[in-house]
Formats: C-alpha cells, sequence, structure tokens
C-alpha cells in the first residue's frame, strides 16, 4: 500500500517540477538571453519479485537548459563582426558624404581659385582681377581647414566613443567575473547546473561580443575564460584584467587601449578587432586619418607648387620688378619625439618642392640604432624601411640604404629631412608630412600688387634702336620659363645678362647646318652656339640659358620654333615695364591641369577625386558587406532560437500535458487513500 501511495507521489512531485519549469519558461520568454528549460525524468528502482518487477515511479534528474555551444559561439561571432561593420559603415559614410559633397567639398573651391588665376592672366593690369584671386585663395584656404575641422571633430568624437567601450568592457568582464565565482560555487554537479547564472554569463558575453571580438574557453569548474584581441586575456576565472586608456607615446591627445600583462602595460590598440570598438578603431585608423593625410596631400602640393611657380614671377608694387613671394604659408610637417625619449633634438624635416610629385600620405617611425650609427626609416603605410647612414659616402648607397646629399639632407619620399647629432640608442620619433597640411595652409599676400603675373624675362624678336626688328624669315620665341628664380632675379641687377640683354642670332654654317650665335649685352660669347635641328619645325626646340658657358645661375629656358634665316635675331631681356604681361599667370594658371602628383600622373582634382572615389568604394563594399552579414547574424539567431527559445505554443502544450499528469497522479494518491482507508474500516469491524 505505502509503494502505492509513493508511486503516486512521485509522479505528483515530477509533475510540480514539470509546471515550474513550464512556468519559469513562460516568464523568461522576453528576458535577453534566456535559454528554455527542460525537465529530464526517469524511473525509480523497481521492486523485484520472483515472478517480475515493479515499478516504484519516477524522478527528476535533472532540469537541462536547451543551449549548444557551436550555436552560442556562432551567434557571439557574427553579431561581432556585424556589430564591426555597422559601425564602420555609419562612420565612413560621414566622411564619404563630406568629402563628396559638389557644393561643400574642395573641388569646386579649387576650380574657383583657378578660373580666378585664369581671369588674372587674361587681364593681369586689372586690380579687380587681381583682389578676386585673393579672395578666391582665402576661400579655397577655408574650405581646406573647414572640411579638416569636420574630420577633427568626427575624430574626437571616435576618441570619446572608444573612453567609453572602453569602460563598458571592463563593467562586463568584471559582471562575467562575478557569475564565474558564482557557478564554481554551485557547480558540485554537472546534472545539476546552475542554468539562469549559465544563461546571465552568456548573455554578458554576447554584450561583450557586440563591443569586441571574444575567445571563451571552457574550465572544468564551470568556469570560462575570455580573451579579446591577440588572445589577451581579460577575465581568466574570478579575476579580470582591466582595458585602460593611455596616451598616444606621440601623441597625448590621441587615446590609446592598453592591459596590464604581468609587470607590464601592454597598448594592444592594433589588436583589437571586431565589434562596435574594433569598427571605431578600423575607422579611425583606416578611414580617418588616411583622409586626413590625402587632402592634407592635396593642399601641401598646390600650395607648394603654386608658391614655387609665383616665385618664379615678378610683381611691380615699388616700380621695380621685385620677385613673388610664397602665395600661400604652407604646414610645417608635423615631426613629434617619443614620450621615451630623454630630451632629444629632433630632426629637421621639409617638404622638398623639387620632388614634390614623390609626396605621400601616412606616418613614418625613425628610429635611431647605436651600435650600426644608422637611423631606420619605416614608411606606416606599406611597412617598407630605409636605411639612413649619416657618417657613410654614396658608395654605401643602396636599394635600402641611403646616405646625405652634399648639404646633409636625406631626400625621400617629397620630404628633406637633416638627422640630429648626439642621439641616444633607441630614440624614436613620428614624421607626419601631410596630417596638418589642410589646417596649416594659409594665405600670405594682401594685396593685389604683390600677385606676380609677370615673367622676370621677356623674349622677342630682337630690334634695332627705332625700335624695329629686321628678322625675315619665320621664326619665332616663346615666352620665357623661369627655373630657379634667384639667379634671374639677379641677372636683372645692373650690369646682369638680363639688365644687359641676351640675343640668339640665327647663322648656319656652309654645310647647311644651322645654330644660334649667343650674345650678351651686344658681345659675343664664343663658343656659346646652340644648335637649331628641330625634328619638328612647328614644334621647334628648347634651350636652357644655364648651359651657356658664363650664364650657369640664368634657368631661363626658351622655345624656337619654325624657319628663321640668318641673321634672324631673339632677345631675352629683362621685363622691366610688364605691368600687364601675363606669363607667370599663364604658368600658374597651367598648374590646375599639369600632373604633379603621384610621381607626375596626377593633378589636384584627379588626384582628389581618386580620393573621393576609393572612400565612396570602400564605403559601398563596408555597406554590402554589413547588409550580408546583418542576413549571416539574423540566420544565427534563427539556428539559436530553434533549440534555446521560449516557444509559447510549446509551452502552453506542455503546461497541460503536466496539469494532466498532476491531476492523475493526484488521483493515484486519492484511490491509494480511499483503498488505505477501506482496509482500515475492514480491520476496525
Amino acid at each position: 500500500m505505502a509503494d502505492f501511495l509513493n508511486t503516486g507521489i512521485s509522479g505528483l512531485r515530477a509533475s510540480q517540477r514539470g509546471l515550474a519549469t513550464t512556468s519559469h519558461n513562460i516568464s523568461n520568454v522576453n528576458t535577453d538571453g534566456f535559454s528554455r528549460q527542460r525537465v529530464e525524468q526517469d524511473t525509480t528502482h523497481p521492486h523485484y519479485y520472483s515472478r517480475g518487477a515493479i515499478g516504484t515511479g519516477t524522478q527528476v534528474q535533472t532540469i537541462q537548459r536547451l543551449s549548444e555551444d557551436t550555436r552560442v559561439e556562432g551567434l557571439r561571432r557574427h553579431n561581432s563582426e556585424f556589430e564591426r561593420l555597422d559601425k564602420l559603415q555609419e562612420m565612413t559614410s560621414r566622411v564619404d558624404n563630406l568629402v563628396a559633397d559638389k557644393d561643400a567639398g574642395l573641388s569646386p573651391a579649387m576650380r574657383e581659385f583657378f578660373d580666378a588665376v585664369e581671369e588674372v592672366a587674361n587681364d593681369p593690369a586689372n586690380t579687380v582681377t587681381r583682389q578676386l584671386l585673393l579672395t578666391r585663395g582665402q576661400a579655397l584656404v577655408d574650405r581646406f581647414e573647414t572640411m579638416d575641422n569636420r574630420l577633427l571633430e568626427l575624430q574626437n568624437d571616435v576618441d570619446k566613443r572608444i573612453g567609453q567601450k572602453a569602460e563598458q568592457v571592463n563593467g562586463l568582464a568584471h559582471s562575467i567575473a562575478e557569475l564565474n565565482n558564482e557557478i564554481r560555487q554551485r557547480f558540485h554537479n554537472e546534472q545539476r547546473p546552475p542554468n539562469d547564472l549559465l544563461d546571465q554569463r552568456d548573455e554578458k558575453i554576447r554584450q561583450l561580443s557586440e563591443l569586441v571580438a571574444v575567445r571563451v574557453t571552457q574550465e572544468r569548474d564551470g568556469s570560462v575564460n575570455v580573451g579579446v584581441g591577440g588572445g589577451q586575456p581579460l577575465v581568466v576565472g574570478d579575476r579580470t584584467y582591466n582595458l585602460d586608456v593611455v596616451k598616444n607615446p606621440y601623441d597625448p591627445e590621441r587615446p590609446e587601449l592598453a592591459m596590464q600583462i604581468g609587470d607590464r602595460e601592454v597598448v594592444v590598440t592594433d589588436r583589437l578587432r571586431g565589434g562596435s570598438m574594433g569598427g571605431l578603431l578600423e575607422f579611425r585608423e583606416g578611414v580617418l586619418d588616411e583622409t586626413r593625410d590625402d587632402i592634407g596631400r592635396v593642399a601641401t602640393s598646390l600650395g607648394v607648387a603654386l608658391n614655387e611657380q609665383h616665385k618664379r614671377g615678378v610683381h611691380y608694387e615699388e616700380g621695380e620688378p621685385q620677385r613673388g613671394d610664397n602665395f600661400f604659408d604652407v604646414a610645417d610637417v608635423k615631426v613629434s619625439a617619443h614620450a621615451a625619449n630623454v630630451d632629444a633634438e629632433k630632426p629637421e624635416v621639409q617638404i622638398d618642392p623639387e620632388r614634390i610629385g614623390e609626396l605621400q600620405g601616412g606616418a613614418y617611425s625613425l628610429r635611431y640604432d647605436a651600435g650600426n650609427d644608422q637611423w631606420q626609416v619605416r614608411r606606416e603605410q606599406d611597412n617598407q624601411t630605409i636605411n639612413l647612414l649619416p657618417n657613410q659616402n654614396a658608395s654605401a648607397a643602396g636599394n635600402d640604404v641611403m646616405v646625405p646629399d652634399e648639404d646633409g639632407y636625406f631626400r625621400f619620399d617629397g620630404m628633406k629631412v637633416k638627422l640630429p647629432d648626439g642621439a641616444e640608442d633607441g630614440e624614436r620619433f613620428l614624421i607626419e608630412p601631410t596630417k596638418e597640411g589642410a589646417r596649416g595652409l594659409d594665405t600670405r599676400l594682401s594685396r593685389p600688387t604683390q600677385i606676380a603675373a609677370a615673367s622676370p624675362a621677356a623674349t622677342g624678336e630682337a630690334v634695332t634702336a627705332t625700335g624695329q626688328s629686321e628678322n625675315t624669315g619665320r621664326g619665332e620665341i616663346g615666352p620665357a620659363e623661369v627655373g630657379d628664380a634667384e639667379g634671374v632675379m639677379e641677372a636683372l641687377r645692373e650690369g646682369g645678362p638680363l639688365h644687359k640683354g641676351v640675343i640668339l642670332e640665327h647663322q648656319q654654317e656652309p654645310n647647311g647646318e644651322s645654330y644660334f650665335q649667343v650674345y650678351v649685352g651686344g658681345e659675343e660669347i664664343p663658343g656659346a652656339r646652340l644648335r637649331y635641328n628641330p625634328d619638328d619645325h612647328d614644334r621647334g626646340q628648347e634651350y636652357n640659358l644655364s648651359n651657356v658657358e658664363g650664364l650657369e645661375d640664368l634657368d631661363v629656358t626658351v622655345r624656337i620654333s619654325g624657319l628663321p634665316d640668318p641673321g634672324d635675331s631673339f632677345a631675352i631681356n629683362g621685363n622691366y615695364e610688364g605691368v600687364g604681361d601675363n606669363t607667370n599667370a599663364l604658368a600658374m594658371a597651367e598648374l590646375m591641369d599639369e600632373s604633379i602628383m603621384d610621381n607626375g600622373n596626377s593633378s589636384f582634382q584627379e588626384a582628389y577625386s581618386s580620393m573621393v572615389g576609393d572612400l565612396g568604394g570602400f564605403s559601398q563594399r563596408v555597406q554590402t558587406n554589413r547588409d550580408a552579414q546583418q542576413t549571416l547574424l539574423r540566420q544565427a539567431e534563427e539556428h539559436w532560437e530553434e533549440l534555446s527559445g521560449v516557444n509559447l505554443d510549446e509551452e502552453a502544450a506542455n503546461m497541460m500535458e503536466y496539469q494532466q499528469a498532476y491531476q492523475a497522479a493526484a488521483q493515484v494518491i486519492t484511490t491509494a487513500d480511499e483503498v488505505f482507508q477501506e482496509i482500515l474500516n475492514a480491520v476496525r469491524r
């Protein structure tokens, strides 16, 4: 009779556990990370008799948490990748919209500026057009500065978000460690796991994966270890390793992320991947820094090229021809010393105007090796290195080794670098040639009369004392192209070649060979004969006067074309009354379409458009990948829901089943009680 009663009681208790578990599932249907639970039952030990065994009821083995590690891991992985792409796309699209704006971008400002240069070339004596050029120059400068300020605002926003997310990572890490400790205390029997605590921990890890990619390893005591980045431990059992925000060793305003590994603080910024934090770091290091560098490269290249051409011209603000000054102030190359340096003298780094086409964006790290008495410079954009040997001659130079020029400068990538003396071993510097290029560009000229639209040298047919040309042929001389303006300006002074006048007289030898004899101030320069034998007479032939003995400092190039007759003469004189001359203004206007950047392969507009196109293409690829990853994440969520999600219809059916089982078990107990009462009544009679 007792067995009959106990059997009913065991069913009653099992049904109670089932109803409680089903109620628990239903109550947590909207709880993030909750995995549905299921009662696992088994029969109790039967009583054996000679004619067979009689069952004694049921018992609850465990409350099983329906979860699968591969599904949970897949959900974390896809979640982390989606958050990375989503944040990267959000931030990249903001930069893309900025640089590609047809009204607020750089393209219209550059076009308007060079249009103003052309207006000056069309009417060089007009003060109004000159003033317009200064106004457009300032507008271009303002546009560069505005764009750079917008990018800096984005950078400050990203830096702030990185610090906030580091705090969130640390908070989640501490929560996971606390849960590890609780789970370890209750994880005495694998048949009785602390299901709700396990769910809470998995949810915290999932939230962590939204911030950064994680690696999770299971321990035998039920705890887990969580690593980030390249395997750096974040949570080990109940211990945590904080993600700290530290200062960049070259730029204290730029936050970096570090972790305390043993007794060392290790910077892990470059190792963190995935999640929204990984997306922000990737955006900052890739899109934002590269865009600032590229825009700064355009600003620096345009400023340097225009300055060099403007200085080849002259203006007449004080009546006499004066050499043009820099049209723009160009930003200095940013050179930062490493925080570990001890009172180290910085290297001298300048933009090399002669090699402006080689200028690149990005940063260069410079480190001194005292053992080999050499500096190593590494271009961080492609990780290429060059060894700089300050105390070696040219014979030591090679593909990856460089020695200084006679003036002590190393020249590479559009820069001139002079190394400091007395450096200590391991001293480091960061060179960023174009980082400040956009915000550092400024207009230098303040008055329209300072615009050097004229050339210091005027060309034309030689004339007699009466101002008449005696040329009879069909030869022509083009405008003078000035190279090194310093020597040309010296030639303008009294007694200089341009002050005296340079004459090129066409002559012909008996064998038919023709040449130009060079005269200065009417005196023949012996042996100074410039052969005239062009392949195409319409195109003619160029001559640089600095190749003539005695005129080495006169870096002026002229082109003579056509068919001059013997005795025809052409003059190159100082341009002393050239207020209306537009030769140099035309040369400045031609810079707009000249292939100056990218080793002579791109104009300013082409380089900027290429940057905009590359950024737009990258933004589109990120958007496509984000959308694809969103689909994968949705599939991973559905895959997890299939096993671990709470289905209310299923739970309602389970509740009815357990309710019926409970009622049936209660009926067994009632029947057992009635039988027992009947037996008692029989005994009493």
